[in-house]
């Protein structure tokens, strides 16, 4: 009788400690907007199920059409218009995903938002996932130099060199105290990368890309691997770090 009592209890405990979890995991289950195109597919990768997700493509940063979705905390970005952020934050609970200049800080910068949001915990198994599969990415023994439209490239105190040089990728820089430097033709043909990195060329004709034309360039490409990194993952580097890494070491 004693028996039965006791396990008709310790059912009791159970059920209510499962409402308790069912109800507090209701509960914290948050509206959260996107103001940054970079997030649209990068939060639902490690958003929980029960949370609602507007990407940014669905307000277009429009500020009534944003109230109109009724957040209960907005994602905004560093270069986020300031003043749409300022009116946000007198209505709802705002977040920002910092710009990182270095691998290290985008590793803080998601353990921010983590705690911000208190997701500590996804986050930190996306992160993981992460760092996992960048670890089963072939290793790259060739030398790398990023060149970008309008004749730049990236310097050694840029996110995207800190990125691959952390991730164990020789990156050959004209100018290794700035983060971004701008060559001229005879400057870039001096430099003697084995892989080339074409971040955000466009395959269509544009005053920005003319450079690729060149008499002089075309012979200097043709004797190294080129890689295409299209704007899509260049212009989110470090929500699409894994996708640019994988670009730019596979053969």
């Amino acid at each position: 009788m004693h028996s039965k009592l006791g396990q008709r209890k310790v059912l009791g405990y159970i059920s209510l400690l499962l409402i308790g979890l069912t109800t507090g995991t209701t509960a914290a289950a948050q509206r959260l907007v996107s103001l940054n195109p970079c997030f649209d597919d990068w939060v639902p990768q490690w958003l929980p199920a029960n949370w609602e997700f507007i990407p940014s493509t669905a307000h277009g940063n429009r500020l009534e059409r944003v109230l109109r979705a009724s957040p209960d905390v907005v994602l905004y970005g560093t270069y986020t218009n300031p003043r749409l952020v300022a009116q946000l934050t007198a209505t709802t609970r705002a977040v920002l995903v910092e710009e990182p200049n270095t691998w290290m800080q985008w590793q803080q910068t998601l353990q921010q938002v983590g705690v911000a949001l208190n997701l500590e915990q996804p986050l930190q198994s996306w992160q993981q996932q992460q760092q996992e599969q960048l670890a089963q990415l072939p290793s790259l023994i060739e030398s790398v130099l990023v060149i970008m439209p309008n004749q730049y490239s990236w310097g050694g105190e840029s996110f995207i060199v800190d990125m691959l040089r952390t991730n164990q990728i020789t990156v050959v820089v004209a100018d290794e105290s700035n983060q971004l430097v701008q060559l001229n033709l005879e400057q870039l043909l001096q430099l003697k990368p084995e892989r080339v990195v074409l971040d955000g060329f466009s395959n269509d004709y544009a005053r920005a890309n003319e450079w690729l034309w060149h008499g002089a360039l075309s012979p200097w490409l043709a004797k190294r691997k080129v890689v295409q990194i299209p704007s899509t993952v260049s212009g989110c580097p470090a929500q699409r770090a894994l996708e640019y890494i994988t670009l730019v070491v596979m053969p």
